[in-house]
Parts: C-alpha cells; sequence; structure tokens
C-alpha cells in the first residue's frame, strides 16, 4: 500500500504542532489586547462566493468540485472572503467590526519552500466607515503580533493604491484596465526579477516600453517615509494626505521599522487604499505577511456602506523565519518524573499527579524503562529529571536534574512544587 501524502501536503508532527500552538495562543492574546472577537468562518463555500475576490481564474487554484447535491462548492483559501461574506449578511452589527481568525485553508498552488497546499494562516480584519485609523490599527496589530512571537529586524513596508492609480494617469496618461493590470503585475513582481527581465517579459505586451520603464522606477521609490512623501510631492502627486496621516499615527503608536515602498501592490483588481507587507531581514522566504484596504469586497457583497482593512500572515512562513533568525522557540518547560525500582512506580506517579495539577507539564515514565533510558528520553523532552529513588524517599527527599545545566539537588518531596515552579 502507498502511504505517501498527495503533492504539497504534510503532516505536522508534534513539534511542528506544538510550534503552531505557540502561534496560535501569542496570536488569540494578542487579538485580546487589541479587541479582535475571533470566530470561523465555514471551510466550505460557493464557489462564486470565492470567485467573488479574484475572479474566475481562481478555479485553477483552488479545490472545488461538486457537492451530493450538485451544487458548485470549493475549500476556502483564505480567511478573509468568509469574514467579509459574515459581516456583509448582517446589518445590524455595530461599526466598526473587528474580527479575527486562525484556521487552516487550501490552495492548488505549486509548492515551494515555505508553501503547501494545506495551510495556517491568522487574520484579522476591520469592517468600519473607511477609517484610515483602522488602517493603523492593523498595521499595529501586526507589529505587535511579530514582537510578541519573537521576530526581530522586520520591515513593513507600506505602499498606497491611490496613489500608484494617480501615477498612471496624470503621469503615464494610462487609461485602460489592461495597460493597469500589466503596469501593476510588472511592478509586483520588482522583488523577484530585474528590470531587464521584467522589460523582456512584457515586449510582447501592448504597454509602451517608455511606460514600463517609468512605472518600474516609480514602483523602486522606497525608504524612509519623510523621504519618499517629500519624492511624491515633488513629482506633483497630491494623494499623499491618507499616507501622511497613516505615518504620523504610526509613530504615535511607537511601531517602529516602517518604511514606504512604492512597489507593493498586492492583489491587482482587490485592494483600494493603504497596502504593507513585513519582510523578515532575509528576504527569501517573501513576505510573511501583507493586507491593507479593500473596500471593493463588501461592495460586492452588496455592503457599499462599509469598508474592510486586514492583514494575513503565514504561519509556515513566520516559523521559518524564527528558525532562520535562531530565535529561541523553546515551549513551555516540562518535568520528566522517574523511578528507580518498580516499588518506587506509584510515588512517581503520586508526584507527576501533584505536578500536573498544579499546572506544571509533566511526563511520568510509564514504558519500564530503565534508569539510563529514562535519562536519555528525559533529555530529549524536558528540562528537569525528577527521580524518585528508594532511599531519597526514605529520607522524604527526591532529586531534581536540570537538564541544561547537569546540576541535581535533593530536596523534600513536600517542597517539590514550589522548586520546580521557582525554576521555571
Amino acid at each position: 500500500m502507498d502511504l505517501t501524502l498527495p503533492r504539497g501536503l504534510r503532516d505536522l508532527g508534534p513539534d511542528d504542532y506544538e510550534e503552531l500552538e505557540r502561534v496560535r495562543s501569542i496570536f488569540i492574546d494578542v487579538a485580546e489586547i487589541f479587541g479582535f472577537r475571533l470566530m470561523e468562518p465555514s471551510p466550505i463555500e460557493k464557489l462564486h462566493t470565492l470567485e467573488a475576490k479574484s475572479g474566475l481564474g481562481v478555479r485553477d487554484e483552488v479545490y472545488h468540485f461538486k457537492d451530493k447535491g450538485g451544487r458548485d462548492v470549493g475549500l476556502r483559501f483564505d480567511l478573509t472572503i468568509g469574514l467579509t461574506r459574515y459581516v456583509s449578511s448582517d446589518r445590524g452589527l455595530p461599526l466598526p467590526v473587528k474580527l479575527g481568525s486562525f484556521s487552516s485553508m487550501w490552495r492548488y498552488d505549486e509548492p515551494q519552500y515555505g508553501r503547501y497546499r494545506w495551510f495556517y494562516q491568522w487574520n484579522v480584519e476591520i469592517f468600519d466607515a473607511k477609517n484610515i485609523d483602522s488602517d493603523a490599527e492593523i498595521i499595529d496589530f501586526t507589529s505587535t503580533l511579530c514582537n510578541k512571537l519573537g521576530l526581530r529586524g522586520l520591515s513593513l513596508e507600506i505602499g498606497d493604491r491611490t496613489i500608484i492609480d494617480e501615477f498612471m494617469s496624470s503621469k503615464l496618461n494610462i487609461q485602460r484596465n489592461d495597460d493597469i493590470s500589466n503596469l501593476l503585475r510588472a511592478v509586483d513582481k520588482l522583488e523577484r526579477k530585474t528590470k531587464e527581465e521584467i522589460l523582456e517579459e512584457y515586449s510582447s505586451k501592448k504597454v509602451t516600453k517608455d511606460a514600463l520603464i517609468k512605472m518600474m522606477e516609480f514602483g523602486g521609490l522606497k525608504g524612509e517615509p519623510e523621504f519618499v512623501l517629500r519624492s511624491l510631492k515633488e513629482d506633483g502627486l497630491s494623494n499623499t494626505a491618507n499616507l501622511e496621516y497613516l505615518i504620523d499615527t504610526l509613530k504615535t503608536r511607537g511601531v517602529d521599522g516602517v518604511t514606504l515602498n512604492m512597489g507593493i501592490v498586492r492583489g491587482l483588481d482587490y485592494y483600494t487604499g493603504i497596502v504593507f507587507e513585513v519582510f523578515a531581514e532575509e528576504r527569501n522566504l517573501g513576505a510573511l505577511a501583507g493586507g491593507g484596504r479593500y473596500d471593493i469586497l463588501p461592495e460586492i457583497f452588496g455592503r457599499k456602506d462599509i469598508g474592510a482593512t486586514g492583514v494575513a500572515g503565514g504561519v509556515d512562513r513566520m516559523l521559518l523565519a524564527l528558525s532562520n533568525s535562531k530565535v529561541d522557540r523553546t515551549n513551555k518547560n516540562k518535568v520528566f518524573v522517574g523511578y528507580v525500582g518498580k516499588e518506587m512506580v506509584s510515588v512517581a506517579t503520586e508526584i507527576a499527579s501533584l505536578l500536573r495539577k498544579n499546572e506544571i507539564p509533566t511526563i511520568l515514565e510509564i514504558s519500564g524503562k530503565n534508569l539510563r533510558k529514562q535519562f536519555e528520553y528525559a533529555s530529549k523532552t524536558a528540562s528537569f529529571f525528577v527521580i524518585i529513588g528508594p532511599i531519597d524517599y526514605k529520607e522524604g527527599k527526591v532529586t531534581i536534574r536540570n537538564l541544561s545545566s547537569g546540576v541535581e539537588m535533593k530536596i523534600p518531596k513536600k517542597d517539590i512544587v514550589e522548586r520546580i515552579r521557582s525554576s521555571f
């Protein structure tokens, strides 16, 4: 029997799952701090609902099928669609609505480093009256979450689709939707390709070479906010008020690592205002998280009265970034409780139960290994080894070994909870 998984899928083993749950736990804590309420949108949507965000072409990128009732349905490929559908369907919700989710989804993408066909994402969204402070809230949340996870040296790169649209219209005199899409796609590739490669790729497109060169030069405008804003004004672009306000309020919030990048465009026919992406120091992973304002989706769902802004992050990429930066991702300390001699089994069981009742993660020796084998196993799974021996027990004591330092001490059995807690 062939037990291999379909291409692009993998199992989450215990170590992977512990890391996933650590990210989930921190995400939930930060979401609560920022006032986001968490929910789980349906994993299956009607296919036309999924197409509302990305068009008919999304069928090539998602898992879709006919259900037993003959209806066209598909597995979700992100969380934004479900959250937006949920909010758009309930006109009684008071604005702003702040929602978040942490769950798995499926995309029929080409598997690559840090990208699978089944994966987890975290996501927060604000549905509002198209207020720029909501965009600042989303970016602040993203920065706080990354810091809580232990990610350092990140770059928060912010763009504005209204400024990009103004540049194409006023400076390049580009009006046709096809030309706009081609230019945006070209700019979106600046992170991955050279200008020469992009020029060659788009040589057969209708957009002129001169327009393409100017657009790439504009997309290359990146740096400190004051420098970029000054450059935009010197170019005669006027739609800078939102970006200026955003930068000011992010400073007030104490958000670090902010740069402006006119090459950040994201979803070509989807985002309508502020857009941003988060990069690690090693950019080979691509963006760890990204988002922006997408007022068009609530409108498609029949809600012209509300706007929307949000962010989503890939858990796999974030964990890879943590691994690459050698950040300590150790989970909660664990205690291994072992024993010498079968007569000590009940005592070890009693002590392990006592530690667990005091919410101390504890592994109990249950397989009958000798002390040497117990030690080998404990060294791979725990931070402290509690040894219950008959001689120590007669004296009312147990031995605790710190598995990192190798230091051992004998303590009264009655003090074990207090001593373990003080060592964590």
